[in-house]
């Protein structure tokens, strides 16, 4: 055949250029929030291990009521959008101010609604006048977190998160001080209130100010467009209050069936486990965007990113998770001394489900993007559900057969068992699409290798706290030579980072 008269066979498009920019900006982004993460979560540590001491149990408890509950009820003025938000405003940012302003109004009178719901029902079921002033206060603060976190949303949709950083920071900064001079001023449980209500007030006026500069943001409502969005964010928000009631219902009913206590023990031990979770919301915040541009491009993209993703939680939730489990009792006394000791079984039972919860950000992302929010919304109604029923059942039976911090320990079953069920079922929906045989093994191998350390840390118990060093020493050993830990995607996440700082010292 003569080669004038072939027809040139187009090659498909080579979209790794594009994929390798995005995982550039995603991983810079990555670290620009965890910095200010990780300088808001220094402040945070040091005033949040502070207060159990500063506190005592019992008030503690009646904190963390107020804050899971408030929490629990005020995720249905949110309305499911900020998965909206970061699904579709990074491909068309300026469709924000057509919905936005709505989007608040009826968001604040739904707060307010829940509020003067919520109030009566809890004086019907026992609570006292102090007890309703502090949920009321938690209650204003989490309408202000909402609207803030949805606005910050806005933000990592369009990669504008330097200022956000800082912002956190400084926030943090205002929300320690504030609780610091509550405590010198001995206004308690009240003045903790007020500093955290007051430093979210200031943290609206600062990010109204950057969705103005950055997306160009007007405050109109329009109720067509913001009906058309509550529309499609449905399963969203059916599913986000869903997965809120069943992560948040065991301090409701601690605080309901076994005071406050022991609602204080197993807040103490959650405050700690929780730590773990520190980098959590960089998954949310990165991964949806950049897996919309991935799965644009291609569905070998989007697994590329589902692998990377897998490496990068595997690689921080696991000894994480590892770490809270076998240091359990020297964490919980060294963090808030005897009156906590109570704690740390429940501590140990918590461990595992941060990682856990990991693998469900990063499955729960991908089934929205592939366009099955209405399975993630019946897998969270069914989470709810089994959570609830577990909660009522092992709450009491727990507290009956193990005594002092029993109740907790009911409740870190009940959570770990519904996270352990709604990851599996999760990743059975993906199975032979974007999980592929390659994540899963790097998935059951990190665990593996985690238990391992588990049952060596059993055996070394004699040695005490120093059985610890080995643990880490074997775990990181054991890693770096089967390729779990993987240095070269550290080294990799470095370099991403490091050359943009490096010119400036050139």
């Amino acid at each position: 055949m003569n080669s004038s008269s072939t027809t040139a066979v187009q090659s498909p498009p080579d979209h790794a250029p594009a994929l390798a920019a995005d995982l550039k900006v995603a991983a810079e982004s990555a670290v620009h929030l965890g910095i200010g993460l990780l300088g808001s979560w220094v402040v945070g540590l040091l005033v949040r291990l502070l207060l159990p001491r500063w506190l005592g149990p019992e008030q503690f408890g009646v904190m963390q009521f107020a804050d899971s509950f408030t929490a629990m009820v005020m995720i249905l003025m949110t309305f499911g959008a900020d998965t909206y938000i970061r699904k579709e405003i990074p491909a068309r940012p300026a469709h924000a101010s057509e919905f936005f302003g709505g989007l608040m109004a009826a968001g604040g009178v739904a707060g307010l609604l829940v509020l003067a719901v919520s109030l009566p029902g809890l004086h019907a079921a026992g609570k006292s006048t102090f007890v309703l002033v502090i949920v009321a206060m938690f209650g204003l603060t989490q309408m202000l977190t909402n609207l803030n976190d949805q606005q910050a949303a806005l933000l990592h949709a369009v990669s504008a998160v330097k200022g956000l950083s800082r912002l956190n920071i400084l926030v943090k900064l205002l929300w320690g001080a504030g609780i610091v001079a509550a405590h010198l001023m001995g206004a308690g449980l009240v003045g903790v209130a007020v500093a955290l209500l007051v430093s979210e007030t200031a943290r609206t006026f600062v990010i109204s100010r950057l969705t103005r500069t950055h997306l160009a943001l007007r405050f109109q409502v329009n109720w067509p467009v913001t009906r058309q969005v509550m529309h499609a964010s449905l399963p969203f928000w059916i599913s986000m209050m869903s997965q809120t009631v069943y992560a948040r219902v065991n301090v409701s009913v601690l605080s309901l069936l076994a005071g406050d206590r022991e609602t204080g023990w197993y807040g103490a031990a959650s405050m700690l486990a929780g730590l773990s979770l520190m980098l959590s919301p960089i998954i949310a915040w990165v991964l949806l965007p950049l897996s919309s541009k991935a799965a644009a491009r291609s569905r070998e993209e989007l697994v590329q990113v589902v692998q990377q993703t897998l490496r990068v939680v595997m690689l921080l939730a696991v000894p994480a998770s590892l770490a809270l489990y076998v240091g359990a009792d020297e964490l919980i006394g060294l963090a808030f001394g005897p009156d906590y000791t109570a704690a740390a079984l429940s501590l140990q039972i918590l461990a595992p489900t941060f990682l856990l919860t990991y693998l469900a950000m990063v499955c729960s992302t991908l089934l929205v993007r592939l366009d099955r929010g209405w399975w993630l919304t019946g897998l969270g109604i069914g989470g709810m559900l089994v959570s609830v029923a577990l909660n009522v059942l092992l709450v009491p039976l727990m507290q009956t057969r193990v005594g002092d911090g029993g109740a907790g320990v009911g409740a870190a079953l009940a959570l770990t068992i519904a996270e352990t069920l709604s990851v599996g079922a999760m990743m059975l929906m993906l199975r032979g699409e974007t999980f592929t045989r390659q994540s899963l093994r790097l998935v059951v191998l990190t665990v593996l290798l985690g238990l391992a350390v588990a049952v060596l840390d059993h055996l070394l118990g004699s040695l005490g706290a120093w059985r610890l060093a080995v643990d880490a020493a074997v775990y990181v050993g054991i890693g770096v030579l089967t390729g779990l830990v993987d240095v070269a995607m550290i080294e990799r996440l470095v370099r991403q980072v490091l050359p943009r700082s490096n010119r400036g010292t050139t």
